[in-house]
């Protein structure tokens, strides 16, 4: 049988042993101090407990018969500070009425004396191969947090809809949301859309979010908070018709990578004439109301876009085959070509439909110029139609 080697990590640990009898006390203590970092040694439960919150050792080591306080009563009381201390009792063979109480208290184990120091060094490298890997996650969370902290956004990750890092600027901003549901009551975000804008009361104040939600797997979920509050609202907002223009993408587009998604390129038919015949005053009231048909039309997750000029871009949310978002222009270029407009008996667009999987930010402009080549092909098939 091959000897077990202490693990290296051991080194890096403190452990405390708590023995009433001294001759057992000294002769463990002195093999297990090569093992270990540091060993703090107590004679029984109550100088124990008293140790154990002033070093707050990595594993504790104790016998379960001993005066003044018992083992079992030792480590309850550790358990209430610390659930998953991790604890080996060593016992007699005339102590085993105590090792289903021992097990109830979730120890890690035990050993009957004389100790077997194989079975001893392997229980040890066992715990401190999952204290390397706490450790591990620990320092990688601490990490993650501090680049999470450097985001200038305000920024949640929930894990299994369980609030697993809260950025710096979440912090300040919204100091008493610390659990999911708060966060759901304080800020109402609909999990299933990917893009969304919100309004929320703070401090009497009312501020206007756009909300990115990233399901970045199964289980985790990140969501980005980016104010579009007054001057920053002002620069993503086209001035004439009160819809997100371009740099609208460089907020959400991000959200947008590793899923399928479709967008609506469409204008408005023969408007050079329009605006020849009827002048540019008359040509910005339809933009104008037409922009309010579409707004109307669709999902407030949906985003419209003036795109330039009389074209207009709609990304759909949820949306992810050519033939559902083919039904939603063709609602579009109905409602628009049933409205009567004043000044002006009919107005028509035309639309081009595109969805793509989306692997990295230049595929968004691919997918707008395949939605693009559509358009065209409606225009050249006689205007007022849906191509994909």
């Amino acid at each position: 049988m091959n000897k077990v080697k202490p693990s290296e990590f051991l080194k890096k640990l403190v452990c405390l042993y708590v023995e009433d009898d001294e001759f057992i006390r000294e002769s463990f203590a002195f093999m297990i101090k090569r093992y270990f970092k540091e060993v703090i040694i107590a004679s029984n439960g109550k100088e124990g407990l008293e140790k154990y919150e002033e070093f707050k050792p990595d594993i504790v080591i104790s016998d379960i018969r001993m005066p003044i306080m018992n083992g079992i009563e030792m480590v309850k009381k550790i358990k209430e500070k610390n659930h998953y201390e991790f604890v080996i009792f060593i016992t007699a063979f005339a102590d085993v009425e105590y090792l289903k109480e021992a097990i109830d208290l979730g120890v890690e184990g035990y050993l009957t004396k004389p100790i077997d120091k194989q079975k001893l060094l392997k229980k040890l490298n066992s715990l401190a191969e999952f204290l390397k890997q706490k450790k591990e996650i620990k320092e990688l969370m601490n990490l993650l947090q501090e680049v999470f902290n450097k985001q200038p956004n305000p920024s949640v990750l929930l894990e299994n809809r369980k609030i697993k890092l809260i950025n710096k600027a979440f912090s300040l901003m919204f100091p008493n949301i610390k659990t999911f549901e708060e966060l759901i009551e304080k800020i109402p975000i609909d999990l299933s859309k990917d893009y969304q804008e919100i309004t929320v009361s703070l401090n009497d104040k009312k501020i206007t979010f756009d909300v990115n939600i990233q399901n970045i797997n199964k289980n985790y979920t990140l969501i980005v908070l980016n104010d579009i509050s007054d001057f920053e609202k002002e620069i993503l907002t086209d001035s004439l018709t009160g819809l997100y223009n371009r740099k609208i993408l460089e907020k959400v587009l991000s959200s947008f990578i590793r899923f399928k998604k479709c967008v609506i390129l469409f204008d408005i038919d023969n408007f050079k004439q329009i605006n020849d015949r009827l002048g540019h005053n008359v040509g910005d009231e339809i933009l104008k109301t037409l922009s309010q048909i579409v707004k109307n039309s669709l999902r407030k997750s949906d985003i419209v876009i003036r795109w330039g000029g009389e074209e207009f871009l709609v990304i759909l949310d949820s949306v992810e085959n050519s033939t559902e978002a083919a039904k939603v222009a063709e609602i579009l270029r109905q409602k628009i070509a049933s409205h009567n407009f004043e000044k002006i008996d009919k107005v028509t667009c035309s639309f081009g439909v595109g969805c793509i999987h989306l692997n990295d930010s230049k595929d968004f402009y691919k997918l707008v110029e395949k939605a693009d080549k559509a358009l065209y092909k409606a225009k050249n098939g006689g205007k007022n139609r849906v191509e994909s």
